[in-house]
């Protein structure tokens, strides 16, 4: 007799005249025993913003409380813990790959008179904000500025981050030889709040390198704060009691979250991290200009120097050629057009490397290993709009911002219909979430100005807000920027 009949044994449970080994009776459910040790890659690591969302439930996911008169393994999982636990953090990293940033150009351009032997500026405005111009530095100049962006994530493809509904299901087939029981019938519907939040400093710099030709480098400082709560209710859908396979002795739902026999319980899991993100460095070089217009082809390159699991950065990095199309008069409208390519992130994939599930013999068995990764979505995107210089001192822009992601992971929301079980709760219809993989467009506007303090210090004001409601989104950006241009 296994070492869980023995404890039954002790405790004279009239079942086990009718039981040759707790396996029979019970099946494959075996509890975890105190003291079992759960390693992953998140264990010791909870407080890492990246593992809020897996640790949420506990490292093992959402197991129950283990009833000392019918023990088994009442571990509950479905689309929604997977939706929640890597659907989720594959959209945040998304949404890391793919944020806009400030343009790092200078808001002051020049080029060598030869005919004076001085330089001279290029443009009547100070250029756009989010969208890159063609024109360059100047040869020999340098540009450098800072900036502070504030993001309080509230939707996730329109779905309200601070209600999130989530079902959780039994594990199937923990019957005598794996047969389905009827308390596998039972469900824990759960309320979900995530509180997001993220504050980017961004130091960056340009240099001309020739009239042509300029080399640029974007540098975040990240803040990142996440509180994760789940208030779950137990809904025992197979009834108020239990039969026992082989016995025929009716015992109580073994399903609650402690040994009083509750059916509501409250999980929390929190994280924050301060530090490096993922470093910009940008190649433009004009290609082509007259009196009106001007073209120039460029490249970014992100670098995942971002901490991926204290979601301080993708973890990927991020290839994006693209061309940039503007104008020179005081009113310039300005065009860029590109893709993005990204490589494979743990964040895309699963930060756990931790794998519950049970052997042959309903032993738990917890594998651990290496997170698992996946590429993160290519996107093209395109921004058009305008920088008009009202005065010498003062420009004002408006930006639209396209993105169309391909293969971008999305969460839907849904419905989970309950079994009908004689003498239970009936079918209910219970409000869930599903996660699932689309091509998607995200759609922003942007206005803000420049204005020339004094000498070549610039202050960049503007807001950046959503146009749609996909991905993951917040109302309104606010942005604050000052640079300063060096030479003459």
């Amino acid at each position: 007799m296994n070492i869980l009949a023995t404890r039954l044994g002790r405790l004279a449970f009239p079942a086990l005249f009718f039981c040759a080994t707790i396996s029979t009776c019970f099946g494959q459910g075996t509890p975890l025993t105190p003291g079992t040790v759960v390693t992953g890659q998140c264990t010791g690591h909870a407080s890492e913003p990246g593992c809020v969302l897996p640790n949420l439930f506990g490292p093992t996911g959402l197991t129950l409380f283990s009833n000392p008169v019918f023990p088994h393994y009442a571990h509950f999982i479905g689309a929604a813990q997977t939706t929640l636990n890597q659907t989720v953090s594959s959209a945040i990293a998304t949404q890391l790959a793919v944020l806009p940033i400030i343009s790092p150009s200078s808001g002051f351009t020049y080029k060598y008179d030869s005919a004076t032997g001085a330089f001279e500026r290029t443009t009547s405005s100070f250029g756009p904000i989010y969208t890159e111009r063609a024109e360059t530095i100047g040869r020999g100049k340098f540009s450098f500025g800072v900036s502070y962006q504030r993001f309080r994530f509230q939707n996730l493809d329109g779905i309200d981050l601070k209600k999130i509904p989530a079902v959780f299901s039994h594990v199937p087939d923990t019957g005598p030889n794996g047969a389905p029981q009827t308390y596998e019938a039972d469900v824990i519907s759960t309320q979900n709040s995530i509180d997001l939040k993220m504050d980017q400093t961004m130091l960056y710099g340009t240099v001309g390198i020739t009239d042509r030709i300029d080399f640029s480098v974007a540098i975040p400082l990240v803040s990142v704060n996440m509180n994760a709560a789940s208030a779950a209710t137990i809904i025992r859908v197979s009834g108020p009691t239990f039969t026992i396979p082989g016995a025929g002795t009716v015992v109580g739902n073994p399903h609650s979250f402690n040994a009083s026999g509750s059916l509501f319980n409250i999980f929390s899991s929190s994280g924050s991290a301060s530090g490096l993100g993922d470093v910009t460095f940008r190649g433009k070089a004009n290609i082509y200009q007259n009196d009106t217009l001007r073209v120039a082809v460029a490249v970014d390159v992100r670098a995942p120097t971002g901490d991926a699991r204290q979601l301080l950065g993708s973890g990927s990095t991020g290839i994006k050629p693209f061309v940039a199309i503007s104008g020179r008069k005081r009113v310039s409208p300005h065009i860029n057009l590109g893709y993005q390519w990204n490589s494979a992130s743990i964040l895309g994939g699963d930060v756990t490397g931790t794998k519950v599930g049970e052997d042959s013999t309903g032993t738990v068995v917890i594998q651990n290993g290496p997170a698992v990764k996946a590429n993160l979505p290519k996107q093209f995107f395109y921004s058009i709009g305008v920088d008009a210089g009202v005065t010498k001192n003062f420009t004002i822009v408006a930006d639209y911002l396209g993105q169309s992601l391909f293969d971008a992971p999305r969460v839907f929301q849904s419905s989970f219909v309950t079994q009908n079980i004689p003498g239970g709760t009936g079918a209910l219809t219970l409000p869930t979430v599903t996660g699932g993989r689309d091509n998607v467009g995200l759609n922003s506007g942007a206005v803000g100005f420049k204005y020339n303090l004094f000498k070549r210090l610039l202050l960049t004001g503007d807001i950046l807000f959503r146009l749609d409601n996909k991905g993951l989104r917040q109302d309104i950006t606010p942005l604050v920027a000052l640079s300063w241009a060096f030479g003459q």
